[in-house]
């Protein structure tokens, strides 16, 4: 119920589909359809800045794509090279924004793997 509160407020203020939300006692993670990231931020990050307001948490929001290796680069703009094997993804990165993409004790790659997981066929993530 409180996901689905989530999301109501997030499309009211957006204007904009909810496909995912992931959400904690930090951050709240959204993942929209394809093409509508940018609307969802809104100009100048303004809906973004008020839903970090609203919900006072840190908002994230991510686009959707049914193509994997799209999907991922959404996840994660950094990744210099993505390989899919059957339903496992192998992501490089240089090695300057392995922190900022693992996060503190793994936290933004978990999130990243639970998207993945329930939006893909892809099951498994290795950042190299």
């Amino acid at each position: 119920m409180k996901t689905i509160g989530l999301i109501n407020i997030f499309e009211r203020v957006t204007k904009d589909n909810v496909i995912d939300c992931i959400s904690d006692e930090k951050t709240i993670l959204f993942l929209v359809e394809p093409g509508k990231a940018g609307s969802a931020i809104g100009r100048n990050g303004k809906n973004i800045k008020k839903l970090n307001k609203l919900f006072n948490k840190q908002v994230k929001i991510f686009e959707y794509n049914e193509d994997s290796k799209k999907f991922i680069k959404n996840l994660i703009p950094e990744a210099e090279n993505i390989e899919i094997k059957g339903n496992k993804a192998y992501v490089t990165i240089n090695s300057q924004d392995k922190g900022k993409i693992i996060g503190r004790n793994g936290y933004n790659i978990k999130k990243i793997r639970e998207f993945l997981k329930r939006n893909s066929p892809i099951k498994s993530l290795e950042a190299r």
